[in-house]
């Protein structure tokens, strides 16, 4: 078993088994109850000094206090036994389901679970909210995908892989996050190269609104039938020039599983027009309606009204 040191304590830390494993590193159970640890396999300056300015600049849980850990945040850096830093200790987030399983209607079936209509709204109010404190905190998520979200059966979610996120240091620099997702990669983004493009919490709430959109819908929005001339565009086209089921271009058709837009809440189908239509050619102003106030009104009153 690998001896480590961390360094917020300077103790001794275990590592046990290893539980994943990803382009950068591997990530460990650890002697400590609760907590893993993340070693990178080539651990850079640049990766060290990003892990330390998020060491001591954590987003605020709001959902802590039922208890609940939202984000599976770096906590301290550990170091191994010739004194390299080589990664970082963080909270294991226990019991959550990848949000893939939850929005998805078969795997829900097939993995029985207890998900209902108040279930997904509930979801995607909480991401909604812990998103709103890590943007508060100056953070952008950047990478935002299913696999990334867990979702406990209380319908809390949690937020893994923060060190991919793009975080500002006080003396200005910026480290990137240096990827993304097919599909939740804003228009305006889509073929650039994501280490030299500083993102903002305006990228970050496009996302937002295809998680929503899936999660309440089961199904992600840039899909349908084609009709359009010619064979049907790239997936990566289909977000880039709007081709969605409910667009005004008339290319897409809703496909035998797919549902009426009226089925949610009029403000929230507002602002899915809104998004993803006006905000093609119009981004910013577009997608800023999703990321104050009236978004998680908007939420929180669809999911009241499903409690009733």
């Amino acid at each position: 078993m690998t001896q480590l040191i961390d360094l917020a304590t300077r103790q001794n830390l275990t590592l046990t088994t290893k539980i994943a494993r990803g382009g950068e590193g591997c990530v460990w159970a650890t002697n400590r109850d609760g907590f893993l640890a993340k070693i990178y396999c080539q651990p850079t300056k640049q990766k060290i000094k990003k892990l330390e300015v998020m060491v001591t600049n954590p987003p605020k849980d709001k959902l802590a206090h039922l208890p609940h850990v939202s984000y599976a945040w770096p906590l301290s850096i550990v170091m191994d036994q010739q004194g390299q830093k080589v990664g970082f200790l963080m909270p294991e987030i226990k019991l959550g389901r990848q949000l893939t399983e939850i929005y998805n209607p078969s795997l829900r079936k097939t993995n029985k679970l207890e998900v209902n209509w108040r279930f997904l709204h509930a979801t995607a109010y909480n991401i909604a909210l812990f998103m709103e404190s890590i943007h508060e905190a100056g953070y952008v998520i950047g990478d935002v995908k299913p696999e990334n979200i867990l979702v406990n059966p209380q319908a809390l979610p949690s937020i893994i892989d923060t060190d991919s996120f793009q975080v500002k240091d006080k003396d200005g620099t910026v480290y990137r996050c240096p990827v993304g997702s097919e599909g939740f990669t804003p228009p305006e983004l889509i073929g650039k190269n994501f280490t030299q493009v500083d993102q903002s919490a305006v990228h970050d709430q496009f996302r937002l609104a295809v998680i929503v959109f899936t999660l309440l819908f089961g199904y992600e929005p840039f899909k349908g039938v084609w009709k359009g001339r010619g064979d049907a565009p790239e997936p990566s086209d289909w977000v880039r020039y709007g081709y969605w089921a409910y667009g005004t271009n008339g290319n897409v058709g809703l496909a035998d599983y797919m549902i009426p837009l009226d089925v949610v809440h009029p403000g929230l189908k507002r602002l899915f027009l809104r998004c993803f239509n006006d905000g093609l050619n119009a981004p910013t102003c577009a997608q800023l309606q999703l990321s104050g106030n009236r978004c998680w009104r908007s939420l929180l009153k669809n999911y009241t009204s499903a409690m009733l």
